[in-house]
């Protein structure tokens, strides 16, 4: 024992020299040979070589940070991405929560500490980090910032315009060069601008510009409008970079007899939400989007004009995940961005359409030279491959519907480019052209191997522009509220509103939203549809760019037919196979695919007295039933019924979304009204927190919950087959003589660990 305590010593002691000759030699080295340092490439602003430089810029001066990470296991969300919009895909339209994204593909925890542990070293004041670890906010001098990355940060001018932006390009050790993907904040050079244009509708509704009526009218969204499809259940998130006055938007509604808007507001960065010269873009977004879908509730995201300010505004919309749709009216020259901070948003976008997010952004409004000069250029974020890029039409109405369009373009309105006005679009410098990007038109004369834009179009000429209401004199608007606007900047929140019209639309249809729909759009444009869903816009050009039969590079596919768009992707076929249901220890059923959706049954008015719930027991199969399943799975199956051969099987695969419902009419006179069924579940988790949901709803015929009998989880499961009974006469008392309907509905997360639920012997009886 001594022996080995004596070994052990010396052990220990030489290990003690060693490790102080170690550090010596390190703390030399240390001393000899700086850290090595990597650039970070893509961020000398563009307008520098264009600029002169007038000197260094104040070193005293505040900077705003944003330091864009890269994201973890791309070709893996590469791969996914694909197979979220790929028909047939066992991924297909499984779309992850922002709380996935993070997990599976944002920075980790430590890698995010490393850029924060440098920046703090520095002497940069760290301000926030997103949830999806994607942006770090920074604060510090110019003599920090240029101390921290090692340039020089000087003010240039350009014109009339003053700026500051550094010189070379930043550089940052090269352990974190795997890291870091941008470093925005650097410079002013570039500043977003709204695009709309303020003009005389001369041709449009008497010279008082389209409302609501003629929008309708024009692009057929009437059909869905007059049977109740108005944007319910939809959320729309408008992203602004100014304020608006809330008393705008209610006159508006008033005016245009479109109800109660449903607005709310997320101040950014500390924006502080007043409404200033970009007023009226804010507000003509919002109207334009409750014009179309005056239902839907709409969330105003409202950050400061800066790079760090859009950026944190873009994440702001993506991270929380309560929008389906996203309208974008800001926009800039696509070569002036800087090729960091269009990957740093390309990021942002991406997982955006992982969560099924469609963002429409305006295309511009220079026609084919975006950065108003006379080279051809496209607007930024119209030009991302996972943003829906508008263009603008000049359109003329026939007895209060569609008439015509042409491609809007105006040469001798050079107000902001020497070259003119019109719709934006043309070919990136920078995106490869997505795989999705396909059809009739798009291999053409100009293409080049890069994304295309516009991908669609409406209308924008200030001549057949917008009826708006804005009493912002800082926006320049008048005394009486009534202005007429055109731009891209109207014709995207067209766009946004229609998608929330289809969407709500195609769930009531049993169909999953549309999520992000560039292929889907580009599907529709290059096979055979039962309903023509555009208008082929072949007249005119975009000073440059001209129209022509299918898709161009002056309106994309063209304008919508809304109805026919909704119809379309309604008869859009299965999603294909599906992956097999794994429910605890049960059997594992072979799931037949739905090939169809199933009709939505008109309800039979129920006796007086009596049971109410048809084919309860599931013998007839869906009869009387309507299904829907995100995996395309027949929910009526033999695998765990509770008596007789069949049953109701919810969920039991990853990122389940199943609902069973079934349309009854109250009766006018009733003292009891009475919802009974059995149920039971299985689970192979053992988290216990409810992260899988068993929900039994009763909903109007506008989809409004009127109550939840039960809402299960994981986590409370019982151990076998439970019936359930529940009083509905109170909730049921004021819907006499309107049709509701009896939900059950489950939801899983995307993880192999899954639940299922089990519903069978469903009855309902009136007394």
């Amino acid at each position: 024992m001594q022996r080995h305590f004596v070994l052990k010593g010396v052990f220990v002691i030489s290990a003690v020299l060693i490790c102080g000759i170690s550090l010596f030699g390190i703390s030399l080295m240390a001393h000899a040979t700086p850290q090595s340092r990597v650039p970070v490439n893509g961020q000398v602003p563009p307008l520098v070589s264009h600029s002169r430089l007038v000197g260094a810029a104040s070193s005293q001066q505040q900077l705003q940070l944003s330091i864009g990470l890269k994201m973890r296991n791309e070709q893996q969300f590469a791969a996914l991405l694909h197979d979220l919009y790929t028909p047939g895909s066992s991924r297909y339209h499984q779309f992850l929560t922002p709380q996935q994204f993070a997990a599976e593909f944002g920075p980790t925890q430590a890698q995010q500490q490393q850029i924060i542990d440098y920046l703090r070293s520095q002497g940069l004041t760290v301000t926030q980090i997103a949830p999806n670890g994607l942006l770090i906010d920074a604060t510090g001098s110019i003599a920090t910032v240029e101390n921290a990355f090692q340039v020089k940060i000087n003010t240039y001018q350009s014109g009339a315009r003053s700026f500051y932006a550094n010189a070379s390009l930043p550089t940052i050790p090269d352990t974190l060069s795997s890291l870091v993907l941008s470093i925005g904040g650097m410079d002013n050079s570039v500043r977003l601008r709204p695009l709309n244009r303020q003009g005389q509708a001369k041709a449009a509704a008497g010279g008082n510009g389209y409302g609501p009526t003629e929008l309708r009218g024009a692009y057929d969204a009437l059909p869905l409008i007059q049977t109740g499809v108005q944007g319910n259940n939809q959320t729309v998130a408008v992203f602004e970079l100014d304020g608006y006055k809330s008393s705008d938007i209610n006159q508006y509604f008033k005016n245009n007899a479109l109800g109660t808007p449903n607005i709310s507001n997320v101040l950014v960065d500390g924006y502080d939400g007043s409404a200033n010269e970009g007023a009226i873009e804010v507000e003509l977004d919002i109207e334009v989007v409750g014009a179309m879908a005056p239902k839907a509730s709409q969330i105003v995201y409202e950050g400061p004009n800066t790079t760090q300010g859009v950026n944190d505004t873009y994440s702001r919309i993506v991270t929380d995940g309560k929008a389906q749709i996203v309208t974008i009216s800001w926009g800039e020259c696509e070569a002036q961005s800087g090729n960091a901070e269009l990957q740093t948003l390309d990021g942002i976008f991406k997982q955006a359409a992982a969560q099924g997010m469609t963002l429409f952004a305006a295309a511009g409004d220079s026609g084919a030279y975006d950065c108003n000069d006379e080279n051809l250029a496209v607007d930024s974020p119209a030009d991302d491959p996972y943003v829906t890029g508008v263009g603008g039409t000049n359109l003329q109405l026939s007895g209060g519907n569609y008439g015509s369009e042409s491609i809007w373009s105006n040469s001798s309105d050079t107000q902001r480019s020497p070259k003119g006005s019109g719709g934006g679009g043309g070919v990136s410098s920078f995106f490869a052209q997505p795989s999705w990007q396909v059809g009739p038109g798009v291999n053409n004369q100009y293409s080049t191997g890069k994304r295309e834009v516009p991908d669609i179009a409406a209308d924008a000429d200030p001549q057949t522009g917008y009826a708006v209401y804005c009493t912002v004199s800082a926006a320049g608007c008048s005394t009486s509220g009534n202005v007429v606007v055109g731009g891209t900047s109207a014709a995207a929140p067209l766009w946004a509103g229609s998608l929330a019209l289809v969407n709500e639309y195609l769930q009531k249809q049993g169909k999953a939203g549309a999520g992000f729909i560039n292929p889907a759009l580009y599907k529709l444009a290059s096979t055979q549809q039962p309903y023509p869903a555009f208008h082929d816009v072949t007249q005119g050009n975009n000073l440059f760019y001209p129209a022509t039969a299918n898709y161009d590079l002056a309106s994309g596919l063209g304008s919508p037919d809304i109805y026919n768009i909704a119809r379309d992707l309604a008869n859009g076929g299965s999603p294909g196979p599906a992956p097999t249901p794994t429910p605890g220890s049960s059997p594992t059923p072979t799931p037949t695919p739905i090939s169809s959706p199933t009709a939505v049954l008109s309800p039979t008015p129920p006796p007086a007295s009596g049971p109410f719930v048809k084919n309860g027991g599931f013998e007839s199969g869906s009869a009387s039933w309507q299904e829907y399943s995100a995996a395309g799975y027949e929910l009526v199956d033999p695998a765990h019924p509770h008596t007789g051969r069949y049953g109701a099987y919810l969920c039991g695969y990853s990122a389940c979304n199943d609902v069973l419902s079934q349309d009854f009419t109250v009766p006018a006179k009733t003292t009891k009204i009475t919802l009974s069924y059995w149920w039971a579940g299985r689970t192979n988790r053992t988290a216990q927190s409810c992260v899988d949901s068993f929900s039994v709803l009763l909903l109007d015929n506008n989809g409004k919950v009127i109550a939840t009998p039960q809402r299960a989880c994981n986590n409370n499961l019982p151990a076998g087959w439970q019936q359930r009974t529940f009083d509905v006469t109170k909730a049921l008392s004021s819907y006499a003589g309107r049709t509701v309907s009896v939900v059950f509905a489950a939801r899983t997360t995307a993880t192999q660990v899954t639940t299922a639920f089990f519903v069978d012997d469903v009855s309902g009886t009136i007394q």
